[in-house]
């Protein structure tokens, strides 16, 4: 893909639809759909952008023709484009831009079982190798999944102490004089966070062990064979012994863990089967003529999808994202953008991959058996929903009850206030609705008028700077231009406090004769509620489910006022560091934050590393390195 992708950055409102419709580019990219608050919410690719975007609209956007609930259109607002030079590098960045962004019509792929695989990190010198469950994970090859948890722990293991793998989690091992950790003492890794090891040595270990992971393990064996005979020949005979031992380790694996197939036939089977509301798609794993492995995934936002539109949204996200792809794709349905699909599948996988819609024979059988599978299972997800939905509606009027609330509680907000003595007090907000929590509505509040240690003070400005989006305003006072949580009002406010800051929030909404919002606190150190029904205090009992609600979103509250907490105080210090240097301002400062986690992260980096950050030239870098040694060697902080 190009360095420089061409990108419209003066977003037009569709009421001008007709003029900037024609000056969409004829060419490959992605169209980005956004709504009038800015929100993206669909992002689509095409092989034509002006042809594909302009189907969408006819005489301003009444005319959808592609599969999208009615009124799609009508949340369109503006459109962005990023023109790519092929419609299989637009394929990719639409994936990227999906995972990134996650849009509302977009399709949301979720693992039912969610087996887990073997993670292999990408764009780091010093690549790791773990087990995990997310396949989200930014740059990473996934190989799996496996249903046998614990021998894949332990192969995880056992490659990692053939191979001397690193197993922290530094962010940029090899760049800090640290001395190493224990595991470089036991002999259990090469020490990359020295440099005990080059990078291109330790990236050979990392091509043998994606090898062995693809059940290749022949080849790597061949491979060390090779690596042993020219050491001996060399006359290097420990570093030949050193080859041995592990060709004997990989042996002694492969004969003990049974999680990998031969190199054989590859065949994955998809089978699909959808409501209005979602949609469920079963992956038979079959390797060697083999059943290995069922899985299910539900997948939302696909009521208007045809089998063969969610098969192929399927593909693009599970096989996006993993390293060791199947030699045939047997689907219930024909896919779109079969021909392009396929080639992308082939670009990753290095071989010949076919899509095939199987009609008779075994393969069929096969089929069917998947397809019986699917049905099930979206029945039984249905059943499930059901069910959670009516324990849901219990627990909620059980805590009404429990409580004396005047309403339901569907949605609560629960408030935390963060601070160290008198320094960076923050207030955050944590949302739950229908008992879930949304954290794309939590809020977190800078104090602005409390001085010192005052709780109370910091609970009441909090609460007044929420409720003023609520409250009924005169005539002819502004709105808030954009909708946001702020203008839904809640059922129930939950405090992370005592009586005190309960009275303060009660005072609040009664002199704002606001009598539709119900309120509580919780003391964490005693789990003591305070409310209207007990003004004195009631024990909460933890055993019962639907407390677990109130505990949930509390919990949320307070770590994410603690995480506001710890950024400041990060970035003052981080700013003292920085406070001084000649040629660093407040914009570079901005930039080096960005760039890093913590000042931690600052001490570590040498001149090469500062001089990659947007803005910083040499003397930049220098003086920041200078003034960064002065104060390790017993400085100024």
């Amino acid at each position: 893909m190009r360095e420089a992708l061409e990108v419209n950055k003066n977003s037009e409102y569709i009421k001008n639809s007709k003029k900037f419709l024609e000056i969409i580019p004829k060419k490959p990219g992605v169209y980005i759909f956004k709504d009038s608050d800015g929100n993206i919410v669909y992002i689509g690719k095409a092989k034509n952008l002006y042809k594909r975007v302009r189907s969408y609209f006819k005489d301003r956007g009444v005319n959808f023709l592609y599969s999208k609930p009615p009124g799609f259109t009508g949340k369109i607002k503006s459109i962005d484009y990023v023109v790519t030079d092929s419609e299989t590098e637009a394929l990719i960045l639409e994936s990227n831009l999906i995972k990134k962004n996650k849009p509302r019509y977009n399709i949301e792929l979720k693992d039912d079982k969610s087996y887990p695989f073997i993670a292999i990190t990408e764009g780091e010198r010093f690549p790791r190798v773990f087990l995990t469950r997310n396949r989200n994970i930014g740059c990473a090859k996934y190989f799996g999944p496996y249903t046998d948890v614990r021998a894949v722990r332990k192969t995880v293991d056992y490659l990692g102490k053939i191979f001397k793998l690193r197993d922290c989690k530094k962010r940029e091992p090899g760049k800090g004089p640290d001395t190493p950790c224990l595991n470089y003492y036991i002999n259990l890794c090469r020490a990359p966070c020295i440099g005990k090891i080059s990078p291109e040595e330790y990236g050979k270990n990392i091509k043998l062990i994606e090898l062995f992971l693809k059940g290749k393990d022949r080849t790597v064996i061949k491979k060390l064979n090779i690596e042993m005979k020219d050491y001996s020949d060399n006359k290097k005979f420990e570093k030949a012994q050193e080859i041995k031992d592990r060709i004997d380790s990989i042996n002694r694996l492969h004969r003990r863990q049974k999680i990998f197939y031969k190199e054989g036939d590859k065949w994955d089977f998809l089978s699909a089967a959808g409501d209005n509301d979602s949609s469920v798609v079963s992956l038979f794993i079959y390797r060697s003529g083999k059943l290995a492995l069922v899985n299910n995934f539900t997948i939302n936002n696909t009521g208007y999808l045809k089998k063969g539109e969610i098969l192929s949204a399927f593909i693009r996200d599970y096989y996006g994202s993993m390293n060791d792809i199947p030699d045939r794709i047997f689907c219930e349905a024909e896919i779109g953008n079969k021909k392009l699909i396929s080639e992308w599948l082939e670009s990753r996988a290095g071989k010949k991959v076919k899509l095939i819609v199987p009609k008779i024979g075994e393969k069929r059988k096969i089929m069917d058996m998947a397809c019986r599978n699917s049905a099930f299972y979206l029945e039984k997800k249905k059943f499930e929903k059901e069910i959670n939905r009516e324990e849901l509606d219990k627990d909620l009027v059980s805590l009404k009850e429990m409580l004396g609330l005047s309403n339901v509680p569907r949605t609560i907000e629960c408030y935390d206030i963060s601070n160290l003595k008198d320094t960076f007090p923050v207030g955050s907000m944590s949302v739950a609705v229908n008992g879930k929590l949304e954290n794309k509505n939590y809020r977190h509040f800078k104090i602005r008028s409390v001085k010192g240690q005052d709780d109370c003070g910091m609970i009441k400005e909090v609460i007044t700077r929420r409720l003023k989006y609520i409250e009924n305003k005169p005539d002819g006072e502004k709105k808030p231009k954009r909708k946001n949580i702020f203008s839904i009002k809640p059922d129930l406010l939950v405090i992370d406090g005592g009586k005190a800051q309960y009275n303060v929030v009660k005072n609040i909404l009664g002199k704002k004769r606001i009598k539709s919002i119900d309120v509580i606190s919780i003391a964490k150190r005693e789990e003591v509620i305070f409310c209207e029904k007990y003004p004195d205090g009631v024990r909460l009992d933890l055993g019962l489910r639907h407390t677990g609600i109130l505990i949930k979103v509390r919990d949320e509250a307070h770590r994410f006022a603690v995480k506001y907490h710890r950024k400041l105080r990060d970035k003052h210090m981080f700013n003292s560091i920085l406070d001084g240097i000649k040629g660093i301002g407040e914009r570079k400062k901005k930039n080096i934050f960005e760039h890093i986690n913590s000042a931690g992260d600052l001490k570590s980096m040498t001149v090469k590393d500062l001089m990659s950050i947007k803005g910083l030239g040499y003397k930049d870098a220098i003086n920041i390195y200078r003034k960064i040694r002065r104060e390790k060697s017993g400085g100024f902080i």
